[in-house]
């Protein structure tokens, strides 16, 4: 079953004209959506700031956000139903964000299956990726990656720390953010206040 996002994308859309729901089968007309995927373990500013580059630098009409199933070098991560309910708060209000349940689908967990079923399954949407500035590079390394980088645009984020660009993007990772919390330590200032109040009351990473 395919899951929609607590804040579906707005009509009001900036190809409003062009932008068609319920039509063929529910598929949606003549967009440009970003895909978004990670860990998100758990999800922090960095992500939101990343989500919003995106929309805003790549000129799309949606993010959709997808949490991976499993980590892509099998590192063990929290439990995805956990990882989705954070990312619901942490972009909670954005409505140009949908958080997607693709990725539980995604045989392989390849971005390469992924992108063949969405655009089988919505032939009319362009489709991007989310990535940092090394993603097109390091995408010729990934599974059937010359393939995927000519279906594909890459949006690519600049992150302090690597890039030397004036809207580079806050070095904050997951991990260290666990580890914060493993010590007791406080993060209000990494996560959006929604991410922080439930990880305390599940004392989640704890």
């Amino acid at each position: 079953m395919q899951v929609e996002c607590h804040s579906p994308i707005p009509v009001h859309s900036r190809r409003e004209l062009a932008v068609e729901w319920g039509r063929r089968g529910g598929k949606l007309l003549g967009m440009r959506i970003a895909l978004f995927g990670g860990s998100f373990d758990p999800p922090h500013w960095g992500h939101v700031l990343a989500a919003t580059y995106a929309y805003v630098s790549g000129r799309v009409d949606a993010v959709w956000v997808m949490p991976v199933d499993r980590h892509a070098y099998d590192k063990p991560l929290a439990p995805w139903d956990q990882r989705w309910d954070l990312c619901l708060q942490a972009f909670a209000g954005l409505g140009f964000v949908s958080i997607r349940d693709d990725e539980r689908r995604n045989e392989g967990g390849f971005t390469y299956n992924l992108v063949v079923r969405l655009r089988q399954e919505n032939p009319d949407v362009s489709w991007c990726l989310v990535g940092g500035s090394d993603t097109t590079q390091d995408m010729q390394r990934w599974h059937r990656g010359a393939e995927l980088a000519r279906m594909v645009e890459v949006i690519a984020v600049p992150r302090r720390g690597w890039d030397d660009h004036p809207a580079a993007l806050p070095e904050i990772s997951s991990s260290a953010i666990r580890q914060l919390l493993a010590q007791g330590e406080p993060i209000a200032r990494l996560v959006p206040p929604r991410v922080a109040e439930r990880i305390a009351t599940m004392r989640w990473y704890r």
